[in-house]
């Protein structure tokens, strides 16, 4: 017995002595690789608390840390902050990202093979040229990691290296990577798969001849690369290659021959270039060919060859955004009557401008699954062409009318996904419609003029998921069949035609709810006092009657929309809880109370927009609301009191703050402008607010709304305010569903399981929030919200504003409406404000202004709202230009000294010489002073007429059209000034 024990003794000595490593017992890992994971750690911050598990002894059991299981080395860190796609746009629970500096004690894992730091936050650091001393490293993943700068040459010391990303899938300000030379990438023998997504590679001219040298890569992503993509290739050695991506580096020359030498391509994708002679009969070599994208390259000259017949193996075409079809698609049979019509599973062709119906055709391509032909100019009625394997038709957001034929169903028996969706379409449907389609899931029929008239008893597809019927009447009843709808997800029947009472069973038919919308009917009822049973993600019943308390819910819910109803009581702290929590908009409402103080309570702080406005909410500005990371707060139209409270500066991302309409009193404070850099509407409008306008806000350079109208503020206008830059340069909308649309064509590249990512990728950022404010424009309350992005308004009136108006504001060029009414202003209008060229509303009234009226108004081409009433102007009033087109005389009420039209009270003569009204005498003897009003009355009626006949006939002319028009004026007022001014000089004396 004792030999046994002295013998296990020895052994478990043995064990122990072969574990240390640099003198130092182990348990699990080697102590120096803890050690170096333990550097690294201190380096990063963790908001999430990720790494939390990093302690102990053991590193191998580590969240995102692998070891060898016969080694104990490290050979795997994987910290990628992983998310489903759709988290990308925000609609899902995922960690915060990492965050720090990456420190070079990562050299301490000399076995490590594994590497993915992507989806974290970098703050636009380099890649780490350390990286290319790990050389057993076999897969680097550093994507959408917040890396900027140079790519490091030393990753071509990673010879071992089979997978390599450095993607980023966005365009974001801190991930700009950029490779100069691209001879290392020829080192990395091994690479399989290269994605160099938004790297710019406009530096590497020989990047082709470099990747051409790896003999194993099967799959290149270069999009967004800004390459030169070469025309000739002297070897091509893509033997191995089965996915490349081209798309959206601009390329403008023809295909390049080489290209249809890669005969294992299975995918290639030339979508967002401007490709001439895009798919040439070389096509026909890519045997292998089974995705090919053409999207978006703009006119495709000679139209669609007859050699994509020819593509047998070809399973999914993408030829979405090729405007180029003025026509229908008829002239492109013969294209698709070839080996194609057996082969393709897939055609997508949107945002193309089609036009005509649809052709005979497509009911020849009898393996068609998936056909997307939305957001085209498609008329006529909906296709009958019988298509068996077809599982997703989308031929929504065209202009088809009719009915749909009863016998739809038999047509497309195997439909999962139907939408039909923002047509013309009319008629009744009946159960006699959905008799056949009973594996549909996604049936879209919104924005038609359908009318549903079913029985109680009617048995929609069962398997039903999204029901999306908004702005098509199904009313006035409330559908009671819906409720046989148990696996739906997803249910829109926004402004539905329904005015009853909400019944109770709507809580409860479908757990599996996560998008609910009712709004804009005419619903009554109480709202439950919980809803915590069911997973809602977005809940929208704005614009109805729904009275009661706000209800509890699960903390899955992310949007939150109750505006425009009867709701009442206070606001809930258990909203504060919501951890998910990203639009929360109670508008409209008589809700009472203080705004709860409980907004730092979530830990996952994710909510980016707050209205509460509208309400009778009393009480301070809770200072826990900027705990949030708010991009746009309205609290305006309560009874909130107080001061801005110094909190507010924590709200760094806000765009838009609207605390307009209530008793908030003090000065407007300076840190606003130092603190809140991204600021684009400030409105504080009928508040108690005195003291001076802060000079900083011209710092802000996004400022585009200020409203400060009916406060007690004094001092004068800063001139600094005309160093607004958001008020000098045009703006366009960002078209958000353009985008979502396409997103949501792509993905659906990957089949119909997806319906879930797709919708939360496309349909939320449409049903989304929108911002809005409301501003006094032209003298009436005006509700902006998809044009607000164009609004550039100062609104200042009604205040205790001394001073003259700052020469400055004159370079506020696109500046739209200027009020600074009901103040005690002094001084004259400058004389250059036709510089104000996109100005529509001016009003100047109730101040102390005084001189003559520049001639210079009669350049505002724009102007159709004006009001200098009640100041002291004298002389003549400007006669001709835009001024012609304002003939009310209640402009000029209280101007005592002012003559002329559109006044009854004719100028005399010694108000003619006056020498500050800037006006010609009329002189009815010199025939060179008839010529010159005529030549100019006949050069503005003329000018006129151009303008708006061309703004008739092409909408996209209409910015440089005016720029150039303003231009001339300037020119034509330059080269006549002298002659001008001489001729006054003489007429006058």
């Amino acid at each position: 017995m004792q030999t046994i024990t002295t013998k296990a003794h020895l052994t478990l000595f043995l064990y122990y002595t072969l574990s240390l490593f640099n003198g130092v017992l182990i348990y699990g890992c080697m102590e120096g690789e803890r050690k170096a994971l333990l550097d690294f750690k201190e380096g990063l911050k963790d908001p999430s608390r990720r790494l939390s598990s990093w302690i102990g002894q053991d590193c191998c059991i580590w969240r995102g840390v692998q070891c060898d299981n016969q080694t104990g080395h490290v050979v795997q860190l994987d910290l990628g902050n992983k998310m489903p796609l759709h988290d990308m746009f925000g609609y899902g629970p995922h960690a915060l990202p990492l965050e720090g500096e990456i420190s070079s004690a990562l050299l301490g894992l000399k076995h490590l093979q594994y590497l993915d730091l992507s989806m974290n936050f970098f703050g636009g650091i380099q890649i780490p040229a350390f990286f290319g001393s790990l050389q057993q490293l076999h897969y680097l993943d550093l994507s959408c990691a917040g890396f900027s700068g140079l790519v490091p040459h030393q990753l071509g010391n990673l010879s071992g290296l089979q997978h390599l990303d450095l993607s980023n899938p966005f365009y974001l300000p801190w991930n700009k990577l950029y490779i100069v030379g691209s001879h290392w990438l020829s080192n990395l023998l091994s690479l399989q798969y290269l994605n160099l997504n938004f790297v710019d590679l406009s530096k590497a001219p020989d990047w082709l001849e470099s990747l051409n040298t790896l003999p194993l890569i099967s799959e290149i992503n270069l999009s967004n690369c800004t390459l030169e993509l070469p025309l000739s290739l002297v070897h091509v050695n893509f033997t191995k290659l089965h996915f490349l991506d081209l798309s959206s580096n601009n390329v403008h020359s023809v295909v390049p021959p080489w290209l249809f030498e890669l005969r294992s391509l299975e995918s290639l994708d030339l979508s967002v270039n401007a490709f001439k002679e895009l798919v040439p009969s070389a096509i026909g070599n890519l045997t292998s060919l089974r995705v090919l994208d053409l999207a978006n390259n703009g006119v495709l000259e000679g139209g669609v060859p007859l050699s994509l017949g020819n593509l047998c193996m070809l399973n999914i075409l993408d030829l979405s955004e090729n405007k180029y079809l003025h026509g229908g698609l008829n002239e492109l049979g013969e294209v698709f009557s070839g080996c194609m019509k057996d082969s393709l599973e897939t055609l997508s062709w949107v945002f193309s401008e089609l036009t005509g119906t649809f052709p005979d055709w497509l009911g020849n391509l009898k393996s068609l699954k998936m056909l997307n032909l939305y957001y085209n100019s498609f008329s006529g009625p909906v296709p009958e062409f019988q298509l068996p394997s077809l599982k997703k038709l989308d031929i929504s957001r065209n202009t088809l009318s009719g009915i749909i034929p009863k016998h739809f169903g038999k047509l497309f028996p195997d439909l999962v996904f139907l939408d039909l969706s923002w047509n013309n379409l009319t008629g009744v449907l009946t159960e006699d419609h959905f008799a056949h389609l009973r594996n549909l899931e996604h049936l879209g029929l919104a924005s038609n003029e359908f009318h549903f008239d079913v029985g109680s008893e009617w048995v929609p597809p069962l398997n039903l998921k999204k029901f999306l019927v908004a702005s098509i009447e199904l009313g006035p009843k409330f559908p009671v069949w819906l409720q046989k709808l148990g696996k739906l997800t997803h249910l829109h029947m926004s402004n539905a035609s329904i005015s009853d009472e909400l019944p109770d069973w709507v809580w409860n038919f479908s757990l599996n709810t996560q998008f609910f919308d009712l709004s804009y009917n005419d619903i009554k009822g109480k709202l439950p006092t919980s809803l915590e049973h069911l997973n809602l993600i977005y809940i929208d019943l704005s614009g109805n009657h729904l009275e009661g308390s706000i209800p509890k819910f699960s903390a899955k819910l992310q949007d939150l929309l109750l505006l425009s109803n009867n709701i009442t009581g206070s606001i809930p702290t258990a909203l504060c809880e919501l951890v998910n929590l990203k639009v929360l908009d109670l508008s409209k409402n008589q809700i009472t109370g203080e705004i709860p103080d409980c907004w730092d309570n979530s830990f996952h702080s994710k909510l980016f927009a707050m209205d509460l406005s509208s309400n009778n909410l009393s009480g301070k500005i809770p200072t826990s609301i900027c705990s949030q990371p708010l991009t746009y707060l309205h609290l305006g139209n309560n009874n909130l009191s107080g001061e801005l409270p110094l909190s507010l500066r924590n709200c760094k991302t806000l765009t838009t703050l609207d605390l307009g309409q209530n008793k908030i009193s003090g000065n407007i404070p300076i840190w606003l402008a130092e603190n809140i850099l991204n600021l684009q509407t400030l409105r504080l409008r009928s508040n108690m607010l005195d003291g001076e306008i802060p000079s900083n806000l011209g710092s802000l350079i996004s400022l585009r709304v200020i409203d400060f109208a009916n406060n007690h503020l004094s001092g004068t206008i800063p001139s600094s305010l005309g160093n607004l830059s958001a008020t000098k340069v045009a703006h366009t909308i960002f078209d958000n569903k353009k985008v979502a649309l396409m997103a949501y064509d792509k993905i659906s590249m990957g089949f119909i399981d997806n319906n879930e990512l797709l919708y939360m990728v496309s349909s939320k950022l449409l049903l989304g929030y929108m911002d809005n404010i409301k501003v006094n424009l032209k003298g009436r309350n005006v509700q902006y919200d998809k044009l607000l992005p164009l609004l550039i308004f100062i609104d200042l009136s009604s205040n205790e504003l001394s001073g003259e108006i700052p020469e400055e504001l004159v370079n506020l060029l696109y500046l739209q409406s200027l009020n600074l009414s009901r103040n005690h202003l002094t001084g004259r209008i400058p004389e250059n404000i036709n510089m104000l060229r996109w100005l529509e509303s001016l009003d100047l009234s109730m101040n102390n202004f005084s001189g003559a009226i520049p001639s210079t108004m009669t350049m505002l081409s724009l102007l159709s709202h004006l009001n200098l009433s009640y100041n002291n102007f004298i002389g003549r009033i400007p006669y001709g230009g835009q001024l012609l087109a304002l003939p009310d005389p209640s402009i000029y009420f209280g101007n005592y000294d002012l003559c002329g039209f559109p006044l009854d009270k004719k100028c005399e003569a010694s108000q003619h010489a006056n020498k500050n009204e800037g006006l010609f005498k009329e002189d009815e003897n010199d025939s060179e002073t008839t010529s010159f009003y005529l030549s100019m009355v006949l050069g503005f009626i003329s000018g006129c007429w151009i303008i708006w006949a061309t703004l008739l006939l092409n909408n996209k002319w209409r910015f440089s059209l005016f720029n150039f028009v303003d231009d001339m004026c300037a020119v034509i007022y330059f080269f006549y000034g002298r002659k001008i001014r001489n001729y006054r000089n003489k007429s006058f004396g």
